[in-house]
């Protein structure tokens, strides 16, 4: 997006054209990084659904409670006054909700530690809860299930081409810019920019460079090329390619004589197919969003194992097409990383953005990864489902627990020293059992890593 002098960029732009000076804003508390540290600690205090619903299960338990101490005292209360204020005293003890209170917030504030260990920031407790009931996965494409950056797949040139040489033209000429897909034509022909000189370049936004370049040490008169979209650089005759990078000399404007064709390819992520199969085996229905082109979608779902994908999606597309998956009944966990997907990462039920992602992506997710690797994503699914699991094991625990010990000290079977030592002991049990989830759950073996492609490749006519 461009911007004009005077208007505000935020820090981790890219500046793709001329030099710019800025002046600094704001730092400190004042960043956008302070802005994440303190919505990650007002995370903690957040309290997930089942732990509202225990809190207001306990407000009437102690009513209840506090009745039934009562009823013990009046019923034992003739027979004994100092043996009916112990059993009361005992109910009360026994009773105590500490165990009830506990059995949420501890699981939740274990697992947000083991997933902020292992590279997951939680902020939003109730996303774990939300992760967990999660039936529907929905990817983004680029910078989710593709690593950030492009390369060249493939080169065809013309049919009295040097391709080596229009390698090095092509990269001579990338290196002027650092767009994404500049930086991948430079990387695809360094071995051999060295034989050309740039003398002059422009670069026009979302179109191309135009250059004038000249052979290095040779006494070769100088011409002008293009290096950019097909719109821009695609010379009459030339076939539009899904995604590709257009090289032509300019003879009489507007006329081009083709060179080179280019190909790109987004780096699928190694881990990506094995992390989808894994999700679909256990039971998520996974699906891939993307607001690129019909081939290039397709292309990533089949190697990932995705049947279910949706192309040329608009932010607006993306959220339109969750709300109608959720008004089927679905719950949405959605990844996503850049820009276009802040709103539908706030309208999914839960949602991760990856760390490298806009500000604004990771503002709207509940969760953000902080390295690139893909099974961070499906080992949180797997804990917070773990962790749902130990708060009802929890809840369930304290449930049984008080509907024993109470008729035993209304009966006086229970005094008040072993009264205090079970409600410590229902409390520590419930500790120890959240504290499972302070060790990572084992994920399979990752797919095997592929070899990206050489820049050394050689080209093809």
């Amino acid at each position: 997006m461009s911007r004009a002098e005077g208007e505000r960029v935020i820090a981790g732009s890219y500046n793709l054209t001329a030099p710019v000076e800025l002046r600094v804003d704001r730092v400190g508390a004042q960043t956008k990084f302070a802005q994440i540290v303190e919505l990650m600690e007002s995370a903690s205090t957040q309290k997930p659904r089942l732990a509202q619903l225990a809190d207001k299960v306990a407000a009437p338990f102690l009513v209840v409670v506090l009745g039934l101490a009562l009823l013990s005292a009046v019923y034992w209360w003739p027979t004994d006054p100092g043996h009916a204020l112990m059993i009361a005293a005992a109910v009360l003890i026994v009773t105590c909700p500490c165990a009830l209170s506990l059995a949420t917030p501890v699981a939740m504030l274990t697992a947000a530690g083991t997933l902020a260990r292992n590279g997951i920031l939680v902020r939003n407790l109730q996303g774990i809860e939300a992760l967990a009931t999660a039936d529907t996965l929905v990817f983004d494409k680029t910078g989710t299930l593709t690593r950030d950056g492009l390369q060249v797949a493939r080169m065809e040139v013309g049919a009295a081409g040097d391709g080596r040489a229009l390698q090095g033209l092509a990269a001579a000429v990338a290196l002027q810019s650092r767009h994404p897909v500049s930086r991948a034509v430079a990387s695809f022909g360094q071995a051999w920019v060295h034989k050309w000189q740039v003398l002059e370049v422009e670069e026009l936004a979302g179109q191309g460079l135009r250059a004038c370049v000249q052979p290095a040490g040779a006494a070769q008169p100088a011409m002008w090329v293009r290096l950019g979209s097909h719109a821009y650089a695609g010379a009459p005759g030339v076939v539009q390619a899904g995604q590709a990078v257009y090289l032509a000399q300019e003879a009489q404007s507007p006329l081009l004589t083709p060179l080179a064709v280019f190909e790109l390819s987004e780096g699928l992520r190694a881990e990506a197919a094995a992390v989808v199969a894994a999700m679909q085996r256990s039971g998520l229905h996974v699906q891939l969003l993307s607001g690129d082109g019909p081939q290039a979608v397709a292309r990533i779902a089949q190697e990932v194992g995705i049947g279910d994908f949706v192309a040329e999606c608009s932010p607006q597309s993306k959220l339109a097409h969750i709300r109608a998956m959720q008004e089927d009944g679905r719950h949405i966990a959605m990844v996503g990383d850049g820009l276009n997907d802040g709103p539908v990462l706030a309208g999914a039920n839960v949602s991760f953005a990856f760390g490298r992602a806009v500000p604004l992506a990771q503002a709207r997710s509940d969760f953000v990864v902080l390295s690139d690797n893909l099974e961070l994503v499906w080992q949180a699914v797997l804990l917070a489902r773990k962790t749902l699991r130990i708060v009802r094991q929890n809840l369930l625990g304290s449930a049984l627990y008080n509907a024993l010990s109470i008729p035993l000290a209304m009966v006086g079977w229970m005094p008040a020293w072993l009264a205090g030592l079970g409600m410590a002991l229902s409390s520590l049990l419930v500790v120890l059992n959240a504290a499972r989830l302070a060790k990572p759950v084992p994920l399979q073996p990752a797919a095997p890593q592929v070899s990206p492609v050489s820049p050394s490749m050689p080209a093809t006519a």
